[in-house]
């Protein structure tokens, strides 16, 4: 047992004389004064006298960790020597990948980024490089709570700095708001509609002309789009999402032309923004000018779309204000992302696989009809209680346990996520089975069990190859749809008979916010007073059609299930 004891301490003892030594420690240890034994019966008080050169030192702890996994077969020593190591580093071991590049950076100024096309040894470094990337990803990937909830108190706005700093960035950003309104207003009457023709090749998006590289450069944006009085949910999604996002806020043509209303919809933005340092504002201004028929008509399927053009990254995730994201979500589909890529690799090359991650959708529910009056009241609901929605996985097992939580309209519209197959999902089946490299691929869709799934999803956007004109790799909503009415499911529909896959996000979910039913959807059930259903049913007949002339030869398109699972 000394001798098992010895050696596991022993080399490590020497690991830390070796990294000290070569950093400048200049410690009794450092120097080898006492000999070989004497190292061994040292206290953690003087092991710990090097540790702010050992700090510096991230590229030889990687080795060491690296030379421990492959230490002997069956691990006993070299677990042995991994905990000494935690034992007196236990801040390196805790470390994540964002606080290693700040290390490196601190003490090795990094070459200045380039967008260009690789050659072959280059990149296959990378993929050396991004597989030992995605073993600690892997290790790290599941936060806990108390990480979780340090993390997202970051973004507050007392990182903007003092008083009058704040108000500096305030006025700034409202001045930009206003010019946004404004250029908004102007272009009104001069826009087109996107539809299924013209989708592609009419609309400015930003993806980057040079491209970027995989899987290293893989990212996603959200964009989420609201209306004026509902963006406060906002300040709960930004403090758990932690990637790059955007608004896109639905304005009324009459309400900015009354300067009070302006003004105040005006600090509304302003105040989200300024605790949102990750969130880029688009406003979208409405003519409502038509005796009110405005209201009932919300373009939502347009307010996608302009959030759509704002995105410069890999991926994108589109959701309404009221379904906010888990507090790993970002970080568990960005890992998702970067493994589905991988595995992709041909002799050095990757590509973007044309799937789609579900988001699994949670409802958390209020024992009261309504559950809250105006913004105030349902912004109590949180202000009372931190835990109200469920932060991660285990939250929500539980908040479904207490019948607090539920499957998003699992009562009114089992149709639009069943397909999901959400319980199977809570009980943490996630993955269809081991693949080449130990690496599991995310449980896959194998047919829809309505063809009214409307599930919130995760689609690759812009292409990673250089190009002058870079196009979207996934179609834009068609903004023909407004309203309620089949505005995702058309958008969804194009999807599948393109031929893109469907696969479920493992871990990470959205749950829904509960609000009172807004006057445009209470107008929009009224379907006696109305006929605004029955323009969407038809419109969504024809465009199926348009849809199989335009993909009539698309291949793996996912079938109906025979019979709903």
């Amino acid at each position: 047992m000394y001798l098992l004891w010895r050696h596991a301490l022993f080399p490590i003892a020497h690991s830390i004389v070796d990294i000290s030594y070569s950093f400048g420690g200049s410690s009794s240890v450092a120097s080898g004064q006492h000999g070989p034994l004497a190292n061994e019966r040292k206290t953690r008080a003087d092991i710990m006298k090097p540790i702010k050169s050992i700090r510096h030192s991230a590229k030889l702890l990687d080795e060491e960790r690296d030379r421990l996994r492959k230490f002997d077969p069956k691990r006993i020593i070299g677990v042995k020597r991994r905990n000494a190591i935690e034992g007196i580093v236990p801040k390196w071991f805790k470390r994540n990948e964002k606080q290693d590049a700040e290390l490196k950076t601190k003490t090795k100024k990094q070459p200045e980024k380039k967008h260009t096309r690789h050659s072959r040894t280059h990149r296959a470094s990378a993929k050396k490089k991004s597989q030992s990337l995605g073993s600690s990803r892997k290790e790290n990937r599941h936060e806990t709570r108390n990480e979780v909830e340090t993390r997202t108190r970051t973004h507050s706005l007392d990182s903007l700095g003092g008083h009058s700093k704040r108000q500096h960035i305030h006025e700034k950003l409202a001045s930009q708001v206003e010019r946004q309104m404004d250029e908004s207003t102007t272009k009104i009457s001069r826009r087109t509609l996107q539809t299924l023709q013209n989708d592609l090749k009419q609309s400015p998006n930003s993806c980057p002309q040079e491209g970027y590289l995989l899987p290293s450069g893989v990212s996603v944006t959200l964009v989420v789009q609201s209306s004026i009085d509902r963006i406060w949910l906002l300040s709960e999604t930004c403090s758990r999402w932690t990637e790059p996002i955007v608004l896109v806020v639905y304005l009324q043509w009459t309400m900015l032309n009354e300067k009070a209303q302006k003004s105040t919809a005006i600090s509304q933005i302003v105040d989200v923004n300024m605790a949102c340092p990750q969130m880029t504002v688009v406003p979208h201004v409405h003519d409502d000018r038509d005796n009110g028929e405005g209201t009932t008509t919300y373009p939502v399927n347009i307010m996608r779309n302009r959030g759509l053009d704002v995105v410069d990254t890999s991926h994108v995730l589109i959701l309404d204000v009221d379904l906010i994201p888990s507090g790993d979500l970002s970080h568990v589909a960005k890992d998702n992302l970067m493994d589905e890529v991988s595995m992709t690799e041909t002799n050095g090359d990757f590509q973007v696989p044309l799937k789609a991650l579900v988001v699994p959708a949670f409802e958390r529910k209020v024992h009261r009809d309504p559950p809250c009056t105006n913004a105030a009241s349902c912004q109590k609901f949180l202000r009372d209680d931190s835990r109200f929605l469920p932060l991660l996985f285990n939250d929500l097992n539980e908040c479904i346990k207490d019948k607090d939580c539920d499957v998003f309209q699992k009562d009114m519209n089992w149709e639009g996520h069943h397909t999901t197959k959400s319980d199977s999902w809570l009980n943490g089946e996630w993955f269809e089975g081991a693949k080449e490299n130990n690496k599991k691929t995310a449980r896959r869709i194998k047919c829809f069990d309505s063809l009214r799934y409307e599930p919130y999803i995760l689609l690759p956007w812009c292409p990673p190859a250089k190009s002058a004109h870079p196009e979207p790799l996934t179609p834009y909503y068609d903004e023909r749809f407004y309203g309620y009415g089949k505005n995702k499911i058309q958008h969804i529909s194009h999807l599948r008979l393109m031929g893109v896959s469907f696969s479920v996000l493992p871990q990470s979910f959205v749950v829904h916010h509960p609000h009172p039913e807004s006057s445009v959807k209470r107008v929009w059930n009224d379907k006696n007073k109305n006929k605004l259903h029955k323009n969407m049913d038809k419109l969504y007949v024809q465009y199926l059609a348009e849809l199989k002339d335009e993909y009539s030869d698309a291949k793996g398109v996912v079938p109906q299930c025979l019979t709903p699972t």
